[in-house]
């Protein structure tokens, strides 16, 4: 049901990827950035290349996680095929449209944008509910 559509599909690919790009920042910043730091001041260059590394890492994923969750919140809000409440499905696009504002601030340095950063929580929470009311479809389609 989650990728019968091209769209669909393309949403939780862009979403998935930007998780991934996540890992790698988590990765990067608590794995090499922590042991590079004693030298940073001996090797600039190599410290410069993984911090940039980093930035771009985020750089990607943050846009491509959001892309993607917005996608799905607005495809459940016109569709209801996960069976979601109308009301609740569109406060998903609200809350993934909202999690936009503090990259944006970010950005273009707007940065009373950034406390948006805050609805990233009902965010995730939502998308948590989603998922599970997938697989609750996904296991009601396999007893079947």
């Amino acid at each position: 049901m989650a990728t019968r559509h091209w769209l669909k599909a393309l949403c939780w690919g862009a979403l998935t990827v930007g998780m991934i790009y996540f890992t790698g920042v988590a990765l990067i910043n608590g794995w090499v950035m922590h042991a590079l730091a004693p030298h940073a001041d001996e090797d600039t260059l190599l410290y410069g290349a993984m911090n940039d590394l980093l930035i771009g890492f985020g750089w990607l994923g943050n846009p491509l996680f959001l892309f993607g969750l917005t996608g799905i919140a607005v495809g459940e809000a016109r569709s209801a095929e996960a069976g979601m409440k109308r009301w609740l499905a569109w406060f998903g696009v609200v809350v993934s449209v909202l999690s936009w504002g503090r990259g944006v601030g970010s950005a273009t340095g707007l940065y009373f944008l950034e406390p948006l950063i805050l609805a990233n929580i009902p965010a995730f929470v939502w998308l948590a509910y989603y998922g599970w009311l997938i697989a609750r479809l996904a296991h009601e389609e396999t007893q079947r």
